[in-house]
């Protein structure tokens, strides 16, 4: 009996190329953004520092970068997340951060929540400027070339 192998194959195919290509079929990239890099470095010893109660500690060789991120009116970041952890001072306008479970809170200078933030962990997070804003970004991130500073992410049902 002859086997015809062509439907398998051609699922097979098919479901590889989806897999492939969703990830970045949902993604919602940034828009209105204008990213400068001030200063980058690598922290190719281990950092075990702890002062005045703050403590910065890694297991590993470390990337560190800044910059400049000028949000336009009505800019907005894209889902995403950081590997390791990103520091962010608002120095002027405001933004407003959703997390994944689409809760807002709004930082810049004067507002209750202050004007710096963290970003950090696998949870698809989303910043938005309705009349603009300056941050001033740290990433602190593990040592790769070239290094990984932002990973796409889908957007969450909350905000479908």
């Amino acid at each position: 009996m002859k086997v015809n192998r062509m439907p398998a194959i051609t699922a097979a195919v098919g479901m590889v190329a989806l897999a492939a290509f969703a990830p970045t079929a949902y993604a919602s990239p940034p828009t209105g953004l204008t990213p400068t890099t001030l200063a980058s470095a690598s922290l190719d010893t281990l950092v075990r520092v702890h002062s005045d109660g703050v403590r910065l500690s890694t297991r590993q060789a470390t990337d560190v970068l800044v910059q400049q991120i000028v949000f336009a009116p009505g800019s907005s970041s894209g889902w995403h997340h950081h590997p390791g952890m990103v520091l962010v001072v608002v120095a002027s306008g405001s933004v407003t951060v959703l997390d994944e479970h689409c809760k807002t809170t709004t930082y810049g200078p004067g507002l209750p929540h202050g004007a710096a933030f963290i970003e950090s962990g696998d949870e698809p997070g989303l910043v938005t400027s309705k009349n603009g804003a300056t941050n001033y970004v740290t990433y602190i991130v593990q040592k790769a070339t070239p290094a990984v500073l932002r990973i796409e992410d889908v957007t969450p049902r909350c905000a479908t």
